[in-house]
């Protein structure tokens, strides 16, 4: 069995594999690259408005800026919110540069959705007064959420139509490392209605939806389920992952494990760090099945993801070659 095959066969079909695949069989595609949805390379205005800045560390994703906010008041949002011309999108051109030289006898593609409704009502009001919207104004930001959903799935049409990705992911970091921001409560009432809505579109496409949510969010695995993700993105040990693959491993994935966020994840970790953190991982998460092995070290100026990464990649490799 191929790494591609055991990462379907955890991801699509909740089956058990001989081994813990790892998450280097997908080839991402849009993500920070949507300047409508990130402001262009080095920073600016998205098309909605919003102002980002730009991050030159590996890996990394600009920053949305305080000022200028777009979104004063919720209630107004019809009067304040543009959104992006899905329509003046170069789509097709997109589509052949961004899949150039991405063989997919090797590789899946996974389309990224950044921004997704959460994050976007924070970017276009700020994020404390997104959050507040949430509990204050909760009609308005309903209705503000599925606006953002109805453009998200028109450019999922033509996500669909020119990219024929095998995964789509949205990002919505609805946690800190702590717990939600928002209580599960509001985020069934709120958000959970409009993932699904794009879910839906995605399983009708003969896309297979995964949610990338890092922060310790394990509130909401059965809210994920309920949506139809197959699999959950840069899961991180704040969270019971060896808990969350027993009990549902049947239902959903969980791809990630790696302690990005302790030492095991900064450059000045060693390799024996890093290969310990590696056999930690699939050893405890994987012993159930359901888990997919996903690792990234954060960096800065001048360090490239491959060099992040390479310790950890030669840790796996590891890992696998102690199964023969």
């Amino acid at each position: 069995m191929t790494n591609k095959e055991a990462f379907w066969a955890t991801v699509v079909e909740h089956k058990k594999t001989p081994f813990v695949p790892d998450y280097s069989c997908i080839a991402h595609v849009g993500g920070q690259k949507e300047w409508w949805e990130n402001g262009p390379a080095g920073g600016g205005l998205d098309d909605f408005g919003v102002a980002w800045e730009g991050t030159v560390s590996a890996g990394g994703a600009g920053v949305p800026l305080p000022n200028p906010i777009v979104l004063t008041d919720v209630t107004a949002w019809e009067d304040q919110v543009k959104f992006p011309d899905v329509d003046k999108i170069p789509w097709q051109e997109l589509a052949e540069k961004w899949l150039a030289g991405i063989d997919r006898k090797e590789k899946f593609v996974a389309y990224c959705a950044y921004n997704a409704q959460y994050e976007r009502v924070t970017h276009l009001m700020g994020f404390i007064e997104g959050l507040c919207a949430f509990t204050e104004e909760p009609e308005a930001t309903a209705a503000l959420l599925h606006a953002i959903t109805d453009y998200k799935l028109a450019a999922l049409e033509r996500i669909a139509k020119y990219f024929k990705p095998d995964f789509y992911i949205p990002f919505d970091d609805v946690a800190t490392q702590l717990s939600l921001f928002i209580s599960p409560d509001t985020y069934r009432e709120l958000v959970k209605p409009e993932h699904k809505r794009v879910n839906d579109a995605c399983l009708a496409l003969g896309i297979h939806p995964i949610i990338h949510c890092c922060g310790k969010c394990e509130a909401l695995i059965e809210d994920f389920i309920d949506e139809g993700f197959v699999a959950w993105a840069s899961a991180q040990p704040m969270n019971d992952i060896a808990a969350i693959t027993k009990q549902y491993g049947d239902k959903i994935a969980v791809i990630g494990g790696y302690d990005s966020n302790g030492r095991p994840g900064t450059l000045e970790a060693t390799d024996e760090e890093v290969e310990k953190e590696v056999f930690r991982c699939v050893n405890e998460y994987g012993k159930d099945g359901a888990f997919v092995f996903s690792g990234l070290r954060m960096g800065g100026s001048g360090v490239s993801r491959e060099q992040l990464v390479a310790p950890i990649n030669a840790a796996y490799a590891k890992y696998r070659a102690s199964l023969n």
